[in-house]
């Protein structure tokens, strides 16, 4: 429910005063004819008194707006409806050309019922979105301004006071359905929309002395359990990393890689997970540029380095300049260039790489990366953001096609690389869609760069993967 209500609105009702009629005729209301013309090109049909329009009628425009309802003295006045050609749309109470009261649909099919004064909601307002969001309260400039009431379309509730559109000062937010932490109801002060969190405050400090203390510990513990190379047989080494640790998204995405490729392609025993995360700071080693460049180099003492094979998964935000973030919360961290992990992956010495990037812009980390031992794939182009960042997102858009939809049922990476791009593709432009966005310019477009060495030497490894 963290978004801002409602949304940016159309311009304002104006005043609607018409101006008198110059042409007269004798049709009544029923005939097919005007009974008169505005000077402004409306075509007017109904009674008119002393040349101005009274009474009930119907004043049209070539635009596609109308009016349909009461007037006075040539102006909107008592009951009626005004059509603009935008789609917006004004039912009520009219006074000397002004709408007053009732209910007024924007272009988008949101509906504001209530008083108005100057073109604007004004007291309390009934509001309704077109997805079926509702709130009842006071509105300043088409926002929620004041106390209120909302209620989204999900069942999520939120009462208290509002400011410009957002949360602001004491409210209560209670979730249809409990949040990652496993809260359902957020009730206190708010600025900005966002919840002023003692617990969160609290967590976040004990989680600093935590890692200040243990993480050294944390890591050496588990670069000590990595089995080492088997001997006849070409192992699979995996590195997962989620490096921002502000959104629980990048946790679950490297939990779930982790245990399919233990399950699915025999890494259980060489397989770890570095994790940025509110919740596992006394669980699991943290993402750090150091955290990284050790456990890639405990990986190449473990494997054989000219024959095995690393799988290294990294999930976080990315950067237009292509630096992944890592970041822990309440902690500043130093975020990994493509430069940097290009030259981590030369220093590990480790030949043959898989290297799957779930980030914004992580195109740009393919020039760093390229070479003919090494399969690159990436979420987006350099110059492309990715979808699906979100704090209560399972995964994001790219990773979910991945290896969730794809790979189970795909005989090669390569191969749920593909099924993967057309996933993907597919849910931005319904995406796109409903936002009215234009999709040409908006997708993903994730990217992959490959050469026959690798090729061949991921389908040898398959290939004995597949024998008992």
């Amino acid at each position: 429910m963290n978004r801002i209500y409602p949304h940016p609105w159309k311009p304002l009702l104006s005043r609607l005063a018409i101006a008198t009629v110059l042409v007269c005729g004798a049709a009544a209301i029923a005939s097919p004819q005007p009974t008169a013309q505005t000077a402004d090109g409306g075509k007017y049909y109904g009674p008119l008194v002393h040349g101005k329009m009274q009474g009930s009628g119907k004043l049209s425009y070539a635009s596609g707006a109308y009016y349909e309802g009461h007037f006075e003295q040539g102006l909107f006045s008592g009951s009626g409806s005004y059509h603009q050609s935008n789609g917006t749309v004004s039912q009520g109470e009219f006074h000397q050309g002004v709408f007053q009261s009732g209910k007024f649909t924007d272009a988008d099919g949101n509906v504001y019922q209530g008083k108005f004064a100057a073109g604007q909601p004004v007291g309390k307002i009934i509001w309704r979105s077109k997805e079926g969001d509702r709130y009842e309260g006071q509105f300043k400039e088409w926002k929620f301004d004041g106390p209120g009431y909302l209620r989204s379309a999900e069942g999520d509730e939120y009462r208290g006071n509002f400011r410009n559109g957002l949360f602001e000062g004491e409210g209560t937010l209670t979730y249809a359905q409990p949040q990652p932490d496993g809260r359902g109801t957020f009730s206190g002060t708010w600025r900005e929309g966002e919840f002023q969190d003692p617990v969160a405050d609290r967590q976040t400090r004990a989680n600093i002395e935590t890692a200040l203390y243990g993480q050294r510990a944390l890591l050496d513990r588990t670069l000590a359990g990595l089995l080492p190379h088997q001997p006849g047989k070409i192992n699979l080494y995996l590195l997962a990393v989620g490096g921002d640790g502000a959104q629980e998204v990048f946790h679950r995405e490297t939990t779930f890689v982790q245990q399919q490729f233990d399950r699915d392609f025999g890494t259980k025993g060489r397989s770890m997970v570095l994790l940025n995360s509110r919740n596992t700071v006394a669980q699991q080693p943290m993402a750090t540029v150091t955290s990284i460049r050790e456990s890639l180099a405990a990986i190449g003492a473990r494997m054989d380095k000219q024959n095995d094979i690393l799988f290294l998964f990294l999930t976080s935000h990315g950067s237009p300049d292509h630096q992944l973030s890592l970041a822990q919360n309440g902690m500043d961290l130093q975020n990994l260039e493509a430069k940097e992990l290009g030259t981590l992956l030369k220093q590990s010495g480790i030949r043959w790489k898989v290297v799957v990037l779930s980030a914004c812009y992580a195109g740009g980390f393919i020039p760093a990366l390229q070479d003919e031992h090494t399969l690159v794939i990436t979420a987006a182009r350099s110059d492309r953001s990715s979808f699906g960042c979100a704090d209560d997102s399972e995964f994001t858009y790219f990773s979910e096609a991945y290896f969730k939809d794809a790979l189970p049922r795909s005989s090669s990476f390569i191969d749920a690389f593909e099924k993967a791009k057309v996933l993907v593709a597919a849910r931005e432009a319904e995406d796109f869609k409903q936002a009215g966005a234009d999709d040409e310019k908006n997708h993903s477009e994730p990217q992959i760069h490959h050469a026959a060495p690798i090729d061949q030497y991921l389908h040898t490894w398959r290939t004995e993967l597949k024998q008992p």
